[in-house]
């Protein structure tokens, strides 16, 4: 995906999630500042069915999560890992 693809959903998204992660509900901040893109809360886009399993760019694929939850996903499906996140287990 190009950037400006990227900008776009990553706003869209942003503004559909209403500024919150899509695993831990907190706020995030959603910047282009490379400063900030590297914070734990910076917006990331997430691919709920990961590239490496077969997952598309396809934006009923991506969603926005924070820069701490989408480097500790892993291999782990995205809904476990919400649960997981939110302490619902």
């Amino acid at each position: 995906m190009d950037t400006r693809a990227a900008r776009y959903f990553k706003w869209l998204l942003f503004w559909q999630q209403q500024g919150r992660c899509c695993y831990c509900g907190e706020h995030v901040v959603l910047t282009y500042r490379p400063y900030d893109a590297a914070r734990p809360y910076a917006a990331t886009l997430e691919h709920l069915q990961r590239r490496a399993d077969g997952g598309t760019d396809r934006p009923s694929n991506l969603a926005m999560a924070c820069k701490h939850c989408n480097n500790t996903r892993g291999g782990r499906d995205w809904l476990s890992y919400a649960s997981w996140r939110r302490n619902e287990f």
